[in-house]
């Protein structure tokens, strides 16, 4: 499970092409030690070339060729191991899969934004599995997260549909508030669907039902175009769902989370951050 598991990674492009940094790393540390061990073996160094087309034409080359293969086999091993997750009655209860089922119920509820990267993307599911993952031992820890969540994205929905009305705003600031509240709702929107996958009850937030937090966040979604792509941004008017947090709650939970998109990978401690403030 473990080898298939990490082969099917290989289907996203990023992993590939983290893969293929680590290769050509591994592969010029091997070069260069090969070199000390033959300098210091007496051999003559200027055979650097011959050993240089060794390791590339007979190492580099060939586990290049299996990485860059496997965009076509491991899309269906990810599917056919996300189908058997599914089927799974303790589905959520290994990091595994969990991993799984946040992919498939990313793919199935969640239509991302144009605006967006495929960094949004891998932050929306890595912050998903890590709530999860520590949601699994707190009694209703998906619902607390999954509700302190929503009611962070409807404020800040609401706070950039405010601002970005004004006039003379930097286009640019406001790409990066729109993609990381894009990768928040996208987040929420699979806490949600888990919390119903695993109790098979509707999710529930304050003092009850939420109705249709599915269908306030695909609004949302479809709002982050209209905020990074029209001139003219109309304000947000949807009705909020749920209360509001304490005060000054919703903006921590906000800045940690884009501190964690706005981190290059695998950014641990932001995420952390977020995941700590979040349950605290």
């Amino acid at each position: 499970m473990n080898l298939r598991l990490s082969l099917s990674r290989l289907a996203s492009a990023e992993t590939r092409a983290a893969a293929a940094r680590g290769l050509a790393a591994l592969c010029a540390i091997g070069f260069v030690l090969t070199m000390i061990v033959l300098v210091a073996a007496g051999e003559r160094a200027d055979q650097w070339f011959f050993i240089l087309l060794v390791w590339a034409l007979f190492v580099y080359v060939p586990l290049r060729i299996l990485l860059e293969a496997a965009q076509t086999f491991a899309p269906a091993l990810r599917r056919r191991l996300i189908a058997q997750a599914a089927t799974q009655t303790e589905r959520y209860a290994s990091s595994s899969g969990i991993e799984l089922m946040v992919d498939g119920l990313f793919e199935r509820e969640v239509v991302m934004p144009r605006i967006t990267t495929p960094v949004q993307r891998a932050k929306a599911k890595d912050g998903a599995v890590a709530v999860l993952a520590k949601a699994d031992a707190i009694d209703g820890g998906v619902r607390g997260a999954a509700g302190d969540c929503l009611a962070s994205v409807e404020g800040w929905v609401a706070h950039l549909g405010s601002w970005a009305t004004n006039e003379g705003q930097n286009i640019q600031a406001r790409w990066g508030e729109v993609r990381a509240l894009a990768a928040m709702a996208a987040m929420t929107k699979v806490l949600i669907a888990a919390h119903e996958d695993r109790g098979g009850a509707a999710f529930g937030s304050g003092n009850g039902q939420v109705s249709d937090p599915a269908v306030f966040l695909d609004a949302c979604l479809d709002y982050c175009d209209d905020l990074a792509l029209e001139v003219d941004v109309t304000p947000w008017e949807e009705r909020p769902l749920t209360p509001p947090l304490r005060p000054g709650r919703a903006e921590e939970l906000r800045a940690a989370w884009k501190t964690f998109v706005d981190t290059g990978p695998p950014a641990l401690d932001a995420r952390n951050t977020f995941i700590k403030l979040l349950f605290t």
